[in-house]
């Protein structure tokens, strides 16, 4: 294990790594606090000599840095070297500060650099140079290259992430995604566009937007939530309670007169359990729900709080969460024997 982590430790630092790479070393960092400390000794060994314009093959990166590190000390060229590589570094160190992959790939003409987050089960924050600020949701993805800021502010998401972007006439901010995209000069707005679900849902909190499709030009105004279908090209705008689709950010789950089949879709999505209502008369459209959670509970703590409104009752059966009508008990009124 010490020698594959040493070989991905240089196919990073080379910027020769691939996703897989930078999970891998993700987890590993994320093991103890003895492993971060040996990735930075890794780091300041690197030899600053190698320039990212220069193609070096995994194999030669990975016997350069162990050859390095068992004959030479660079800490005199630690300066040099933060300052040639701080793109660089500045995504590494990301592993262990953030539960992000941030990791870099290069155009074999070396002209463009992409940048890409990814998240695991936590969601992130981090902020671009231009001082947009973003969340990244769990299990999302967002990338844009070295060029943004400097001939545009575009960037690319998969997942869902929540964007409070700085304000600038001349660099309209543009996310793209897979069939649409949204075109901003300075605004506070969540979009949610999984490469599984055929929806893309952006709604809009402060400011405005103008959401592009395939046969559409729509402009949003707050307190407003547009759903794009990418089968069906089909747009539908609605107000909504921005709050509810916004919590997630703030570590919540807020939901607001929603159906109980709705929720607890939602809550497997979230928690990645299998659930199964097994009592049609929960099912009915008019028994609905409203309530905040905090997602640091677990599945259980959440049905016991929707329990002591709603009459249900569960059990766990080998993973399966069976959701029954708990029957209430009659109580003597107060007073009365």
């Amino acid at each position: 294990m010490e020698n594959r982590i040493n070989h991905i430790i240089a196919r990073v630092l080379s910027g020769e790594s691939s996703a897989d790479d930078i999970l891998s070393l993700s987890e590993w960092l994320n093991e103890n606090e003895r492993n971060r400390d040996e990735f930075r000794r890794l780091k300041n060994y690197w030899d600053a000599d190698v320039a990212f314009k220069h193609s070096i093959t995994p194999a030669f990166s990975a016997d350069k840095l162990l050859r390095q590190i068992d004959f030479q000390d660079k800490r005199t060229q630690r300066t040099q070297l933060w300052n040639r590589y701080v793109p660089l570094v500045a995504a590494v160190t990301l592993l262990f500060i953030f539960p992000t992959a941030f990791f870099l790939h290069y155009k074999n003409d070396r002209a463009t650099e992409y940048y890409t987050l990814l998240t695991d089960e936590h969601k992130s924050n981090f902020t671009l140079e231009d001082g947009t600020v973003i969340t990244l949701n769990k299990n999302s993805r967002l990338s844009y290259s070295d060029k943004y800021g400097k001939s545009n502010r575009d960037v690319k998401l998969e997942g869902e992430a929540y964007f409070e972007v700085a304000k600038d006439s001349g660099k309209p901010f543009q996310v793209e995604m897979n069939g649409a995209s949204i075109i901003v000069l300075g605004t506070h707005f969540n979009v949610k566009a999984d490469t599984e679900s055929d929806d893309i849902t952006a709604t809009l909190v402060e400011g405005s937007i103008r959401f592009k499709g395939a046969k559409q030009n729509i402009v949003m105004t707050p307190n407003q939530q547009l759903t794009f279908s990418r089968s069906t090209n089909k747009v539908d705008v609605k107000e909504i309670d921005t709050d509810t689709f916004t919590a997630w950010k703030d570590g919540l789950l807020k939901y607001k007169s929603i159906s109980f089949t709705q929720l607890v879709e939602n809550l497997k999505d979230i928690y990645q359990v299998e659930i199964q209502i097994d009592d049609e008369r929960l099912t009915d459209p008019s028994i609905t729900v409203s309530g905040t959670f905090d997602q640091k509970q677990s599945f259980d703590q959440i049905l016991k709080v929707i329990s002591y409104s709603l009459p249900v009752r569960w059990t766990n059966d080998n993973g399966i969460y069976h959701i029954q009508y708990a029957t209430l008990k009659k109580t003597m009124p107060m007073g009365k024997h």
